[in-house]
């Protein structure tokens, strides 16, 4: 604001550069609030797993959907691999949504430029727990073993230049981390260096 009202006041140049540097910094700062906000409202809340049943295969379309125009920003096609019919499971809609958008923005912004995102769904038979796996995965540069244990924690970084790049707030792992603890579920990751991340969400069908 002192550089406006000084030396770029009558530099045209200098003031549209300074001008979108502020209004890059005030988006930034409003999806930190947001995702703060998110964090603390599922915080707030009691640890009682939702029950309605939610659409899995009409709620990962629609992520799918509202995400079509950042996939195609960053070159990036989505495709699916989907059970057959309607996939119901108990929980909460809306925190499911905010699950799946936020593991496939990741995927679309750091996966490989021109390449795919996969998204899979499958049905686990398994005695002890049943339910539905979704995974998503991109084909990028991969995270290293070291970090995948500490890649939930609130504000934990693998790459902070990328992640500014981005416009990424830290938080967004944390946040899915939080909703699935609420239903019972669980994330599972699995990458290599140079060979992609896969993220398995993994819901209890009861």
């Amino acid at each position: 604001i002192e550089t406006l009202r000084g030396p770029a006041r009558n530099d045209p140049a200098a003031r549209d550069q300074f001008l979108q540097i502020m209004q890059n910094q005030t988006g930034r700062m409003a999806r930190l609030i947001d995702d703060l906000l998110s964090l603390s409202r599922l915080e707030m809340k009691p640890y009682l797993r939702p029950g309605t049943a939610v659409d899995l295969r009409q709620t990962i379309d629609s992520v799918i959907d509202s995400l079509g125009p950042l996939a195609s920003e960053n070159g990036i096609v989505i495709e699916r691999d989907f059970i057959d019919g309607p996939v119901s499971v108990p929980g909460d809609r809306d925190e499911l949504f905010q699950v799946f958008e936020n593991l496939l923005e990741n995927a679309c912004k750091y996966g490989q430029s021109g390449g795919r995102v996969t998204v899979s769904m499958a049905r686990v038979e398994d005695g002890q727990d049943p339910g539905i796996d979704v995974t998503i995965r991109d084909y990028g540069p991969g995270i290293a073993e070291e970090h995948i244990p500490r890649i939930t924690e609130r504000f934990y970084r693998i790459d902070v230049e990328n992640s500014r790049t981005h416009k990424g707030t830290g938080l967004g792992l944390s946040i899915v981390k939080h909703i699935l603890s609420r239903h019972n579920a669980r994330l599972s990751i699995k990458s290599e260096v140079g060979k992609g991340a896969a993220f398995t969400v993994h819901l209890p069908a009861r």
